[in-house]
């Protein structure tokens, strides 16, 4: 059977009731009881932890660099500050701390336009915050009122023991920590004697399928590779770096070694070169669906930063650049009548396209969307670069990088 609770079945009545002063007195004194008890509950299913997003513009595993690092930022006029990481273990030098992320990629945006700071990016999560410990609540022990007299058994008494009195605590097992399979090595992303942030992906040949990707400057451990050669292929893709290769003889690695690490892990240092200078700005969150011009969703965040750029800087121009992986033509759905930017519809259109039009279509649809944030067209215009500027091999594991925007901003007067 339905339960109704008795207050509500009491507010009831008394709504039902004729009206008059002390009834209109009682459901009011009834509002504020129920409010007071729920509206906490309420409140508090509502709070809950959000991320920070800090503009950050380097990062250092030597404390002393990013003091150094700080203080020069903080003579050019930014109020910077560092934090560690704790999961990279490297210290961040940011000048923004904000809840709101499109404000904290217009403001990366503006950085590395307009200042040194060119390859600045954007991190979402907690710095400097050590892992919160569990703690465990001790028991509140219960106090027994002890009678004044107690008689004496006249045969002894069997005390019960129970389930609780009966546990041992034992010692805490000691944790084995299991050794990885394979061999441990580190590649440190270096430039200009500093580390670099980017992913190392471990390929066994350059047209494989498959791959593993890490975290470039950590210790990770690497299986045997199985071809003939006993050799791997590490990759590294950084933000505002040209892609790198080298090939590792597994058993061997001393020819790319500069030494080992304190886990004995083999270090293979790789130095990497800035592939862009100025104001020409790779969006690395741009990026569409499969055969299409049409934006996936984590698209957004970056694209509302340029928007936000745009409109405070009203004297900046841009010039949008379409890439795609490959020179052939293909089959793809574009926007069509659809008022959909990032998620595909029945207005969407499909047809057979050269490697030219897709990114012709896919640098338009960028400057459909700054229209329709509020930016005039005339300072927006656009280039199909088709499959030409390729970064990537068109059949490795890494072309779909290849399917990407750049933005170049130029300063009007």
């Amino acid at each position: 059977m339905f339960h109704i609770p008795n207050s509500f079945l009491a507010l009831y009545c008394l709504i039902s009731d004729e009206f008059n002063p002390f009834t209109v007195m009682k459901i009011a004194t009834l509002l504020s009881f129920l409010f007071v008890f729920t509206a906490p509950k309420v409140i508090q299913a509502q709070v809950q932890p959000t991320d920070d997003h800090y503009v950050v513009i380097g990062a250092f595993a030597n404390h002393n660099n990013a003091i150094r690092w700080t203080d020069k930022a903080n003579k050019n006029n930014f109020n910077a500050q560092y934090a560690l990481n704790q999961a990279r273990k490297l210290y961040y030098v940011y000048i923004l701390k904000t809840e709101s992320r499109r404000q904290a990629f217009s403001f990366m945006l503006k950085i590395r336009v307009e200042t040194e700071y060119k390859d600045a990016w954007v991190f979402s999560g907690k710095l400097g915050i050590e892992p919160e410990e569990k703690v465990v609540p001790k028991p509140t022990p219960v106090m027994e009122e002890i009678p004044k007299e107690q008689p004496k058994p006249e045969t002894p008494m069997i005390e019960e023991v129970t389930e609780q009195d009966s546990v041992i605590e034992a010692p805490p097992a000691q944790t084995i920590v299991e050794k990885p399979k394979g061999k441990p090595f580190m590649f440190r992303l270096l430039s200009s004697g500093e580390e670099v942030l980017g992913e190392v992906h471990v390929l066994e040949s350059a047209n494989a399928t498959r791959y593993q990707s890490f975290n470039g400057n950590e210790v990770v451990y690497l299986a045997s590779p199985g071809n003939s050669e006993g050799a791997f292929i590490a990759s590294v893709q950084a933000p505002g770096y040209r892609p790198v290769e080298v090939t590792v003889n597994y058993k061997d690695p001393s020819a790319f070694s500069s030494g080992f690490g304190p886990q004995n892990e083999t270090i293979i240092p790789i130095e990497l070169v800035r592939s862009k200078r100025g104001d020409y700005i790779e969006f690395n969150k741009v990026r569409f669906f499969g055969n299409s011009a049409i934006f996936q969703p984590e698209s957004k965040i970056e694209l509302d930063g340029l928007v936000d750029l745009m409109k405070e800087n009203p004297k900046y121009k841009i010039m949008v650049h379409g890439h795609c992986n490959g020179k052939q033509s293909r089959n793809v759905v574009t926007k069509g009548n659809s008022n959909e930017f990032f998620e595909t519809s029945t207005l969407n259109n499909r047809a057979t396209v050269s490697a030219k039009e897709l990114t012709q279509y896919r640098a338009d649809l960028v400057k459909e969307y700054l229209v329709n944030q509020g930016i005039d067209a005339k300072r927006i215009k656009t280039k199909a670069e088709g499959g030409n500027v390729m970064i990537y091999p068109q059949a490795g594991t890494l072309s779909g990088y290849n399917d990407r925007i750049e933005v170049e901003i130029k300063k009007g007067k």
